[in-house]
């Protein structure tokens, strides 16, 4: 695995979906492979905090080869989640960030965002509008080759801000306008792998020994952002991490080029998440920091959007002209653990410096890797 440079800087119009390879628009779209798909995605996560009891979550995948797009959004209060998810053939309007009643609309590339879900028959809606408050964190271009045949190829890049606005379910709403959620969101475009963890509709896909740590942490005056793939501790496969400056400010970006970690795993019978711990950062000029966090209460699991499948829906399906579904999960409920998995939204509190700040981490690992035994039985997505 490699990270390849893209020519040029991240753009405004790069927030438009519209991208047929992984690199900057142009051209036509990069043809499915029997083990990925050409997909262009937007995600979106906002916690509320300090407290962590509120998480919000949306996104959009589109699949030009497919003539396909789908979505989701919802959000976590009081350990139960609402979702939303819709899928809809391209049709005429390709590009329209619309699928029935959920929209996500670009008011500002690299500035503003607005997703809506519109009144329907799953009894959740919302209104929720993004602010970027960080220059983006970019991850470049992972380009993915076994035997010589390149099998994934993906730009991406990450941006901190605030949502505002509210989100309404069963008849109840809560506003974010005097408390913003913080939160991040990316966007992400080329030939994509996505791992089949939905148990009831086999094959399932197999992890090699590997620990991955996806994480966002946003500050007042700076915004971290790391990608960590190993096979064993030093043993990396893939790794990107910088940075940034909030908007306003320089942009003094600085790349991080190295993560350690000691992290501390909840008591969870049927998930990986965790409780708390430290990474340890490692900068291009030499600096060392620790990122220390702790876990908030809440959590948004990512099957609501698809990830690895849920109930022999996976992203991509073509499930017909409009196709809507719905599902309010109590997290407290064993069942409902056991299908929703490891992955998920994980609102954390950041310490760096003597700083506070707040985020997400999404992270796991499968049985063989050389360290926390303690969790490697449980399901890795």
């Amino acid at each position: 695995m490699s990270v390849q440079d893209n020519a040029g800087p991240i753009q405004p119009n790069d927030d438009l979906l519209g991208h047929q390879t992984p690199a900057r628009m142009s051209r036509p779209a990069m043809a499915d492979t029997a083990e990925a798909i050409f997909t262009e995605r937007y995600w979106y996560m906002g916690a509320s905090v300090p407290d962590g009891r509120t998480v919000f979550g949306a996104g959009l995948g589109y699949y030009p080869n497919r003539g396909v797009m789908d979505g989701y959004a919802g959000f976590t209060l009081d350990g139960v989640q609402h979702s939303f998810r819709a899928s809809r053939r391209l049709g005429a309007n390709p590009l329209e960030t619309r699928i029935g009643p959920l929209s996500i609309e670009v008011g500002e590339g690299l500035g503003v965002h607005r997703i809506r879900l519109a009144p329907n028959d799953s009894g959740l809606a919302m209104d929720i509008e993004y602010r970027a408050s960080h220059a983006p964190n970019d991850e470049g271009r992972d380009v993915l080759e076994k035997s010589g045949r390149v099998v994934a190829d993906v730009t991406r890049f990450v941006q901190f801000g605030h949502y505002t606005g509210w989100v309404e379910a069963q008849g109840q709403r809560r506003e974010f306008d005097r408390q913003p959620l913080w939160g991040a969101r990316d966007r992400s475009w080329g030939l994509r792998v996505e791992a089949r963890t939905d148990e009831s509709h086999p094959p399932v896909t197999r992890f090699k020994p590997l620990f991955f740590g996806w994480v966002c942490a946003q500050f007042e005056d700076r915004g971290i952002h790391f990608f960590l793939k190993e096979s064993a501790p030093g043993e990396t496969r893939f790794f990107v991490g910088d940075e940034t400056a909030p908007l306003g400010r320089p942009a003094d970006t600085v790349a991080i080029v190295g993560v350690e970690h000691e992290l501390e795993w909840a008591d969870d019978a049927y998930s990986q998440h965790l409780a708390g711990g430290v990474f340890h950062l490692r900068y291009a000029d030499g600096t060392r920091k620790a990122l220390k966090l702790r876990a908030l209460p809440a959590k948004f699991y990512l099957k609501a959007g698809l990830y690895g499948g849920l109930d022999g829906w996976f992203q991509g399906d073509d499930r017909g002209a409009l196709h809507t579904d719905h599902t309010r999960w109590d997290h407290a409920d064993p069942e409902t653990r056991r299908k929703l998995r490891t992955l998920a939204e994980q609102p954390m509190q950041f310490e760096l410096d003597g700083r506070i700040g707040y985020g997400t981490i999404q992270c796991g690992l499968s049985a063989g890797y050389p360290r926390y035994p303690q969790v490697q039985h449980l399901p890795v997505m």
